[in-house]
């Protein structure tokens, strides 16, 4: 027997009034639901035939949803969404699960191109970050076109057709236990087709130059820092320095690179400017728990993003605590209210992980940044530009490591061919998909600038 619209609607969420953002995000939880049913009617063309509905709909909503919540059951007043619904399980009798998820798919589509301007507004008034498996967030509108020219590598919602979200809505992945929080209120500037990016590399043997505390009876190590502080203090202020001549509007150290007095005293060189530093992270301890912790510094502020998968050195294992697995988004919202740009910070292992991987590929952040301490590079190479096709990312990987050597010559052969690599940047640009510094090519303390979107050839 098929179910009345009204039942159906009732079913999808609360009776009350819901944010139009969550209003939406009932009918995108059906998609979700019966995908298989879905992609069934995609690959048969139905959804195509819908087209004219969505644009039908979008104007009837517009009319009924002129305040910030509304009911699920009041989409069915003053519109002809009753009239589809008929139509739909009339043509399809025996599949009224097909019938019911491409209602749900028009009726998404549609909300968001009638009110889908407005999705932001619901999200940042309810001021919850932090995502549970379903939650819808905005997508971000990267100008990517003004920073990257009309060319771009990869287009992902026309290769993907993504089900379950939306032109300006997407919902929280269930990402292998891997939180994802959205924040909106980082001050973050859109970068500039002419942007600079720094890479500040102030350990020239990381092994040698660094102590850490070693605990083999627990099998573990932390405290990661300097031999010399004043002297990684000056280094650090050098290159901070090479960076805003070169004009840098990014600047990021490597994992476990900058001390507190250090992070200090770039937060001091850098007030004022509109520049965004990811100074590296370091072992520090917060709330009485070992952390490994990334630093933002933007508009005046710092924003943390603590590690949650620790590194193994021989026979020991980075005494981290155990920490809630979060991949963390900040977005920013231009002036003309608009989602346009975002950034993610992952540390090292972090950026490996499966589930960090499914809730970056569901944020698409414009940025990631992940400042590294490792040998072995190639998998950060090749994850970078899978994440550059999958969403349209610029992947900016920082490493610091060691060179091996005889007689004070590189050689290469412990590593491979090629070696480490101790920039990898990754773009949505045919002529610069992949740029990749290795260990060999640089002599620390250095900073390596390159540009957000090189010159074509």
């Amino acid at each position: 027997m098929v179910a009345t619209l009204t039942a159906w609607l009732g079913g999808l969420g609360p009776a009350g009034a819901l944010d139009l953002d969550e209003l939406c995000a009932c009918f995108l939880r059906v998609c979700r639901r019966q995908a298989a049913g879905l992609r069934e009617a995609r690959s048969a063309g139905l959804d195509r035939s819908l087209a004219g509905w969505r644009a039908t709909l979008a104007d009837a909503f517009r009319l009924v949803l002129r305040t910030p919540v509304a009911t699920l059951e009041g989409l069915a007043t003053r519109t002809s969404l009753e009239v589809l619904w008929e139509r739909l399980h009339t043509g399809l009798p025996e599949r009224p699960d097909i019938a019911a998820v491409l209602v749900a798919r028009v009726c998404a589509d549609a909300i968001d191109e009638a009110v889908g301007h407005r999705f932001i507004d619901c999200f940042r008034r309810r001021g919850r970050w932090r995502l549970s498996p379903g939650d819808p967030f905005p997508v971000a509108e990267p100008p990517l076109r003004d920073v990257f020219g009309r060319h771009l590598t990869t287009h992902p919602d026309v290769r993907d057709l993504p089900i379950d979200r939306t032109a300006r809505l997407a919902l929280a992945p269930h990402a292998d236990g891997v939180e994802l929080v959205v924040d909106l209120d980082a001050p973050l500037p859109v970068p500039a087709e002419g942007a600079i990016i720094a890479a500040c590399l102030p350990h020239a043997a990381p092994a040698r130059e660094l102590a850490f505390d070693p605990d083999p009876d627990r099998g573990q190590f932390f405290g990661v820092r300097p031999r010399d502080e004043v002297a990684a203090i000056a280094s650090t202020r050098e290159l901070v320095a090479r960076a805003l001549e070169a004009g840098a509007g990014l600047i990021v150290f490597p994992e476990l690179s900058v001390t507190a007095a250090g992070l200090d005293a770039i937060e001091a060189m850098v007030a004022g400017r509109d520049v965004v530093v990811v100074a590296g992270s370091r072992h520090v301890i917060v709330d009485g728990a070992p952390r490994n912790v990334a630093t933002v510094l933007a508009g005046g502020e710092r924003y943390p993003s603590a590690k949650f998968n620790p590194f193994v050195l021989g026979d020991l294992v980075e005494g981290i605590a155990s920490a809630p697995a979060r991949v963390v988004v900040r977005g920013a919202i231009d002036r003309a209210g608009r989602y346009a740009w975002s950034l993610a910070v992952l540390i090292c292992k972090d950026f490996l992980s499966p589930g960090a991987h499914q809730a970056l590929v569901s944020a698409r952040p414009a940025l990631i940044v992940v400042p590294a301490l490792t040998e072995r590079t190639a998998v950060f190479e090749a994850d970078a530009v899978g994440l550059t096709g999958a969403t349209q990312a610029t992947c900016v990987i920082v490493n610091q490591t060691d060179t091996p050597a005889s007689d004070g010559v590189p050689q290469t052969g412990a590593w491979g061919p090629e070696g480490p690599a101790v920039v990898i940047v990754t773009r949505p640009v045919p002529w610069a998909l992949s740029e990749v510094v290795r260990r060999t090519e640089v002599k620390p303390p250095a900073c390596v600038v390159l540009r957000l979107r090189p010159a074509a050839p």
